[in-house]
């Protein structure tokens, strides 16, 4: 297995709510930001458009500890499984500083046809370059 790509984020005032923490969902847009910075190391590119189309149609979110403003989180990202269709994702957060658990998460994508959006088997290239970062 590779290294997991992780995503690292300083928590933002944005992010938090009235007392200070991580508003619940924004733990969802983290995962999100951490699964492109995924992809784009998967595909090789740093940049600009995705060469696969998925979608998202499952998303978990396990709460273990509160973020909180000024704090830097990083997500870590793992594929935990390619199916015909989809891709699942392990992802956790931790606090970089003490390594607290903060948060660990479980993404389901399916690969879909750009055109139509119904689902398409996993392409070989990327089955191949998703097995070699599987958990």
């Amino acid at each position: 297995m590779n290294d997991p790509v992780i995503y690292k984020r300083k928590v933002r005032y944005s992010d938090s709510d009235a007392q200070g923490h991580v508003f619940n969902v924004n733990y969802f847009v983290y995962f999100d930001d951490a699964i492109t910075d995924f992809m784009e190391v998967v595909e090789g590119r740093s940049c600009g458009a995705p060469l696969y189309h998925i979608v998202l149609a499952r998303a978990e979110c396990d709460f273990r500890s509160s973020g909180k403003m000024g704090e830097t989180l990083l997500t870590k990202v793992t594929v935990a499984r390619i199916g015909k269709t989809s891709i699942t994702f392990d992802l956790a957060i931790i606090e970089e500083v003490t390594g607290r658990e903060v948060a660990n998460g479980l993404e389901i994508y399916v690969v879909v046809d750009a055109e139509t959006m119904r689902p398409i088997a996993v392409p070989d290239e990327l089955r191949s370059a998703l097995e070699v970062r599987m958990s």
